[in-house]
């Protein structure tokens, strides 16, 4: 194996939690940091539409065109046991959890 290969995390290792996250509600972005110092602002777009909930994946898999707000915001977040984050979107749709690794790999699509 090479040093990038030792590098990537495999899809058995955990992702650490962030070490900070921050719901800027005027500006409809969530900026996360991670231990790693890797800082990212992801959209409130970007996060509903990568809901990963069996409905919204079911959707996705039938070709089903599911049409989101541009202007959806985040009402609330939480921190969903010890592994992911819940966003509440302006919607009404929370039913979508992040696992942490998800989270990360959103974030480096971004950066």
């Amino acid at each position: 194996m090479t040093a990038e290969a030792h590098a990537q995390p495999s899809a058995h290792t955990p992702t650490e939690p962030p070490s900070q996250i921050r719901l800027r509600r005027q500006q409809k972005v969530v900026e996360i940091t991670w231990p790693d110092g890797l800082e990212s602002r992801l959209s409130c777009l970007t996060l509903r539409k990568s809901c990963a909930c069996s409905g919204c994946t079911n959707a996705r898999q039938k070709g089903a065109i599911s049409l989101i707000d541009a202007d959806i915001g985040i009402d609330n977040l939480n921190v969903h046991g010890v592994s992911a984050m819940q966003f509440h979107f302006s919607d009404g749709h929370n039913r979508g959890l992040y696992p942490w690794s998800y989270l990360r790999q959103l974030c480096e699509q971004v950066s």
